[in-house]
């Protein structure tokens, strides 16, 4: 079965030069709105002065029964992985292994290895290219995470050995309704690079993994002019390519979205087929010149993007709406320090978000987030958005914020809705 989903990636996306995606899948609204600004509630703890290194992703772990229980759990790279209450508190901080960096998070509810059915937190480890996973216990009030990957685990992307900067990146996940499995979906740093990967059993309570798919997003393009344009990535490593690294998977449609960093957002299926570059960034197809080994646009060159999607993409996040198939997709842009939201089918552009200061100092530069619709405590019973903050102050190293929903539904002229649950 991998063997054969394997082909049909490879067939659908192609390895490199691709055609533009068809005009029909371009969002509704013709050029950006004015920013919304709303401002966070709640931060956690700056990481950075402690002398271990940066926030990046979270990911929400829901209580089954009791919404004051419930979690964000963030990675923060070379410091491990650290686990919150929702009104910013530390609950624990796990540490990380000797040459390990954790980037990406995803919780998956309910998989059943083993006979033993279990909530867990799917980690991409940059430093040793595989998985980290843990079993989430939420009775344990000090140390509801422990690791359960099992030694063997398989590295992702490097066969046998590792290839250094070209390791496990972006990751997103789901248990698969059809199938019941723990499904994870990773991208390959530097690379254009997807893999599906399936959750085993390893005995005694431990977890492994196994690839089932893999394809490669283009890394050049052909515009309607008839040329071909290769984004600039990293002049000073010419074998590096515009890898993905936020993704999302909705559940109820069965698709996976993946933001490719510096060419748009990209919308396939979770078999990893039929990739379609839904959304283009403002400097898609503009020219570039290397100034002192650094990229540098022509602004004055024609555009075949978004005037509302400048700069970059990293976090993804899916606003489920409830049971019906209304929601959003909000996407940070690291280097605008903004966030733009997609009706989550991805045909339209429905704003523009900042968070501003407020009780709390601006967010900026963010990489990852996560956004849920359903109660998460006192201070978010409407659900919250929380997002990296890449130059909290006034410590000046990088935190995670937490934003009512409410607050940017009214913003934004969005909806709230509650119903549903991310277990189902």
């Amino acid at each position: 079965m991998g063997r054969h989903i394997h082909r049909r990636a490879i067939a659908a996306a192609g390895a490199g030069l691709v055609a533009l995606a068809p005009a029909a899948h371009a969002a509704t609204a013709a050029t950006a709105a004015s920013t919304a600004t709303v401002a966070a509630t709640a931060e956690t703890i700056d990481r950075k002065p402690a002398g271990t290194n940066d926030a990046d992703d979270p990911a929400f772990w829901v209580h089954p029964s009791d919404p004051s229980k419930s979690l964000v759990i963030g990675t923060v790279k070379e410091a491990g992985v650290d686990v919150y209450r929702t009104d910013g508190s530390l609950v624990q901080a796990v540490p990380i292994p000797s040459g390990s960096r954790y980037n990406n998070i995803e919780v998956l509810y309910g998989i059943n290895l083993g006979g033993t059915t279990r909530d867990l937190a799917v980690l991409s480890d940059r430093g040793t290219d595989r998985l980290h996973i843990f079993a989430i216990n939420g009775a344990s009030a000090l140390a509801p995470l422990s690791e359960v990957t099992a030694s063997s685990a398989p590295l992702v992307f490097g066969g046998s050995k590792k290839v250094n900067s070209k390791t496990t990146y972006g990751l997103a996940g789901w248990r698969n309704r059809a199938t019941g499995k723990g499904e994870v979906f990773v991208s390959q740093e530097n690379t254009t690079n997807l893999a599906k990967l399936v959750l085993t059993d390893a005995g005694g309570g431990k977890v492994s993994y196994q690839k089932v798919a893999s394809m490669s997003l283009p890394d050049r393009f052909t515009l309607p002019n008839g040329s071909t344009w290769k984004p600039c990535f990293n002049p000073k490593n010419p074998d590096w390519v515009a890898h993905a690294e936020g993704m999302v998977v909705d559940p109820d449609t069965g698709t996976l979205w993946a933001d490719q960093e510096i060419v748009g957002l990209w919308k396939m299926t979770t078999d990893l087929t039929n990739p379609v570059l839904v959304h283009k960034l403002t400097r898609f197809g503009q020219k570039y010149t290397v100034v002192s080994g650094k990229c540098k646009i022509d602004a004055s060159s024609p555009s075949y993007g978004e005037s509302y999607l400048p700069g970059d993409l990293e976090g993804i996040g899916l606003y489920r709406a409830g049971t019906s198939p209304n929601g959003y997709l909000v996407i940070s842009n690291q280097q605008k320090s903004i966030f733009t939201v997609f009706s989550r089918d991805g045909s339209s552009y429905l704003g523009t978000l900042a968070i501003g200061g407020g009780a709390l100092d601006a967010v900026n530069a963010t990489d990852g987030l996560d956004v849920i619709n359903v109660d998460m405590g006192p201070k978010y019973p409407q659900g919250m958005l929380v997002t990296q903050d890449g130059k909290n102050a006034p410590e000046g190293g990088t935190n995670f914020k937490f934003t009512p929903w409410p607050s940017v539904a009214k913003a934004m002229g969005l909806v709230v809705d509650t119903a549903g649950t991310p277990r189902s």
